[in-house]
C-alpha cells in the first residue's frame, strides 16, 4: 500500500477531476450525461475510499514512528518473528528480491529488520534479517524445513566459531538500537579502617560510562544465479557460514590491531588505561617473561579475576608451547592454556614480520563489551558479476566494542624467537 502522502496526492487529483467535470456541466447549464454521471459517481466512491485508506495508513505511520523512538531489545524482539522462521531461506529471499516478489516469512523478516534499523537511525539497503532470527536458534526443525538447519543459525554459528570475543567470554549485548551508554563503577573507590568513634573516610565513589555506537562491518560473497534457483541446503549453509566468518575476521582484525582501523572502535591495544608491558630484549625465555609480566600488571591493578585469557598471534604458538617454568621440566603451556589461562591464537592480532613481534593482550574479557545493533543488511548486487551470471551478496553488520575497565588488561608487543 502507498504511504499517506501518496494517497493524499491521488485523492487530490480525483477531487480536481471531479470538480472539473462538475464545472463543465454547470458552465453549459445542463445535467450530467449518463457517461459523465457514471464517471463522477465512480470518482466520488474512490475519493471516499481513499479517505478511509489515509486514516488507516496515517494511524500505522504514527505507530511506526512511536516504535522508531522506542529502543528495541533482544527480549522485545524475541517473539516478533513467527515460528515459520524455521522455513526461512536466504536464497529464496535473494531470488524474491531479484524478481521483485519477496513474500512469506522472507518478507516478514525483512519488514522486521527495517523496523529495527529505523529504531537505530539507519536504513536497510538490501534484504533485511532481524536480530531475533540470528539469536533464536531454538526454532530450527529439520522435520518441517527444506533448508535444515536454519540458514540464519548457520550464520550465527560461523560468527561464534571465529569471533575471538565469543571464545574468551566477552559480555555481548544483542538487539541494541542507538548509542548505548553503559554505567561503570570506578576502580578507585575505597574504604578505610577507622577508630571506634572517628569519622569514616570518604570512599570516593566514582562513576564513568562506556558508550557503544554502531560501526559497520562488511563482507561479500559471489553466487551463481543457477545456484540461487536450485537452493541447495548444503550450499546455502556453507555460503552463509563463510559470510559469518568473514565478518568475524573483520571484527578480530579491528579489535586486535596495533593501529586503529579506520571506521572501527579503538583497538584494545590502544585503549587508554590498558597496562603496557615493555618488550624484553630478544633472548631465550623472553616470551615467558613478557607474558608473566602481563599477568603481573593485571594483578597489580586488582584485575586478576573473571574471564582471564591471552589473545595473541599464531606466530607466538611455538615459543609459548616450548616455554618452560623450570628448564626441561615443566612446560608453561598445557594444551591451549598458558600458565593456567585460556589462550586464543588469532590472525587478527597484528604481526610485524620485520621486528618479529606480535600484539598480545591479557586480561579479564568479561570487561570487554560487544554490542550488536539490529540484524543483518544483505545488499544484492546484480551487476558487478553479471558477466559471470553471478550475484554478489554484500553483508553489512553493525557492531561496537569497548572496555569498561581498561586496567583489567595488559598489552605487549611480544617478540617471537623461532
Amino acid at each position: 500500500m502507498k504511504n499517506s502522502i501518496e494517497i493524499r496526492q491521488e485523492r487530490a487529483e480525483l477531487i480536481g477531476k471531479a470538480d472539473t467535470l462538475l464545472n463543465l456541466a454547470k458552465g453549459e447549464s445542463r445535467d450530467f450525461t449518463t457517461d459523465e454521471q457514471t464517471s463522477y459517481d465512480g470518482m466520488m466512491t474512490n475519493i471516499d475510499k481513499l479517505a478511509k485508506d489515509i486514516e488507516v495508513v496515517e494511524r500505522q505511520e504514527k505507530l511506526n514512528a512511536e516504535l522508531a523512538s522506542t529502543p528495541v531489545s533482544f527480549e522485545t524482539n524475541k517473539n516478533i518473528v513467527p515460528k515459520e522462521a524455521r522455513d526461512y531461506s536466504v536464497f529464496k529471499a535473494v531470488e524474491g528480491y531479484l524478481n521483485g516478489k519477496m513474500d512469506g516469512i522472507e518478507r516478514e523478516a525483512h519488514e522486521q529488520a527495517v523496523s529495527e534499523a529505523r529504531s537505530s537511525g539507519s536504513a536497510i539497503l538490501g534484504i533485511g534479517i532481524p536480530a531475533s532470527m540470528l539469536e533464536n536458534r531454538a526454532l530450527v526443525s529439520e522435520g518441517s524445513s527444506s533448508i535444515a538447519p536454519t540458514t540464519l543459525g548457520a550464520f550465527q554459528d560461523g560468527l561464534r566459531e571465529n569471533a575471538v570475543y565469543e571464545q574468551v567470554g566477552a559480555t555481548v549485548l544483542n538487539g541494541l538500537s542507538a548509542n548505548t551508554e553503559i554505567p561503570v563503577v570506578g576502580a578507585n573507590n575505597a574504604a578505610y579502617a577507622s577508630a571506634e568513634n572517628a569519622d569514616g573516610g570518604d570512599v570516593g565513589a566514582q562513576f564513568s560510562s562506556l558508550t557503544l555506537s554502531p560501526k559497520r562491518i562488511s563482507g561479500y560473497v559471489d553466487l551463481s544465479k543457477q545456484l540461487i534457483v536450485q537452493t541447495g541446503s548444503g550450499a546455502e549453509q556453507a555460503i552463509i557460514r563463510d559470510l559469518g566468518r568473514s565478518v568475524a575476521d573483520a571484527v578480530n582484525s579491528a579489535m586486535f590491531a596495533e593501529s586503529n582501523v579506520t571506521g572501527a572502535d579503538d583497538a584494545l591495544f590502544n585503549v587508554a588505561g590498558v597496562n603496557n608491558v615493555a618488550t624484553t630484549s630478544f633472548a631465550a625465555g623472553s616470551v615467558l617473561g613478557d607474558l608473566l609480566a602481563m599477568e603481573q600488571k593485571v594483578a597489580e591493578s586488582k584485575g586478576l579475576a573473571g574471564n582471564l585469557a591471552y589473545v595473541t598471534n599464531p606466530s607466538l604458538m611455538p615459543d609459548m608451547k616450548k616455554a618452560s617454568l623450570v628448564t626441561s621440566v615443566s612446560a608453561a603451556m598445557q594444551g591451549m592454556d598458558f600458565n593456567g589461562y585460556k589462550t586464543i591464537f588469532s590472525n587478527g592480532c597484528a604481526k610485524d614480520a620485520t621486528n618479529s613481534d606480535v600484539v598480545s593482550i591479557f586480561g579479564d574479557f568479561s570487561k570487554l563489551m560487544v554490542g550488536h545493533f539490529g540484524g543483518l543488511d544483505i545488499t544484492v548486487d546484480n551487476f558487478t558479476q553479471a558477466h559471470k551470471a553471478a550475484v554478489r551478496l554484500v553483508i553489512n553488520k553493525y557492531i561496537s566494542f569497548g572496555l569498561t575497565h581498561p586496567a583489567a588488561f595488559s598489552r605487549c608487543l611480544v617478540e617471537f624467537e623461532h
